[in-house]
């Protein structure tokens, strides 16, 4: 019979304590013969005791140790999703340690654009300011709680939602370029998330072809005062063959180029006064540096098809051109 060891009082009698059950009920037989003996019940009740003794300290040890982790202390290494240098300045519950150690913080991932794949569009001076602009939030490792999209809160359902909003810009003066920024900020309970969308207001560069066959094809290489016989408008501008948003150059490398196609007919350039080097331009014809342009208009009042009024810049080529040319224009601090 399996014991651990016993206990002795001041009789003559001892108790042992036994470690299986299946030896404690050896000891209490049916006692159909009278078998059962004083010792053998004090045996059980023996090791009952030491029993839930045991029970009692154990419990007493576990009340001891706080339910909680805290340590401001910066982590040496990386635990699972906990990285090197984390700290828990508050109280993290049993859970939560090992929610982080085992599935590692995912971040929200955020949109804020004209569609769901590309930036706002630009938009030229005098246009409507407004515009559609799409949102989105795929949740990461943690409830969605706030949303906010250009100031404005929306109803969070806590997993991942999108939706679209119109979006206002504006400007106080016609410039090169005037930049409108929109936010949309959002929080997981964790951190605030927020992404920008911007979109510029912007001139035009127009460019084309002009007939001046009735001024019988001037040549202003020649006599630049002819320059003054030329009528050039608005509309004029207005009628050009293309046209793009333009608002210069962020250094002086940089260039624009043109394929163009004419027959007869003379070469116009119209951009804004206000980008970077605006009077000071160079034409190359051809990959070749070319002087036969001519500025016709300098700081001169152009409306265009919204109605807005800008300087403008207009140069027109000194003769009328009859092939297929490639021209690179370059803005430069001097020519």
């Amino acid at each position: 019979m399996s014991f651990i060891y016993t206990y002795a009082t001041s009789s003559l009698y001892e108790s042992k304590r036994y470690d299986a059950v299946q030896d404690l009920l050896n000891q209490l037989q049916d006692n159909n013969a009278n078998l059962i003996y004083a010792n053998h019940v004090r045996d059980a009740v023996f090791s009952l005791w030491e029993r839930v003794s045991d029970v009692e300290i154990i419990a007493s040890s576990a009340s001891a140790i706080s339910p909680y982790f805290q340590n401001s202390n910066p982590t040496t290494v990386a635990v699972g999703g906990i990285t090197l240098g984390t700290t828990f300045s508050t109280q993290q519950t049993v859970q939560q340690m090992f929610d982080r150690m085992l599935y590692p913080y995912v971040q929200p991932s955020l949109n804020l654009s004209a569609t769901h794949s590309l930036p706002l569009s630009n938009k030229e001076y005098g246009s409507n300011p407004n515009s559609t602009a799409y949102w989105s939030v795929v949740k990461g490792s943690d409830v969605i709680q706030t949303i906010v999209v250009d100031g404005i809160s929306v109803i969070a359902n806590g997993g991942s939602q999108g939706g679209s909003k119109t979006i206002t810009g504006s400007y106080s003066t016609i410039a090169a370029s005037t930049p409108n920024s929109f936010q949309m900020t959002v929080n997981d309970g964790f951190t605030n998330y927020t992404i920008s969308a911007e979109y510029e207001w912007m001139n035009r560069l127009y460019w084309g072809s002009l007939d001046l066959s009735s001024l019988n094809y001037p040549d202003f290489t020649l006599d630049p005062g002819l320059l003054s016989t030329v009528t050039i408008n608005s509309g004029t501008i207005l009628g050009l063959d293309s046209s793009k948003l333009f608002k210069g150059f962020d250094d002086t490398t940089s260039l624009e180029s043109f394929d163009l196609l004419t027959s007869g007919s003379y070469i116009v350039f119209a951009w804004s006064s206000f980008i970077p080097y605006a009077t000071t331009p160079r034409f190359y014809v051809n990959g070749v540096r070319s002087t036969a342009f001519s500025n016709i208009k300098t700081g001169w009042d152009f409306t265009n098809v919204y109605g807005a009024t800008s300087s403008y810049e207009v140069w027109i080529s000194n003769t009328p051109q009859y092939s297929e040319l490639e021209i690179d224009l370059k803005f430069t601090p001097n020519i």
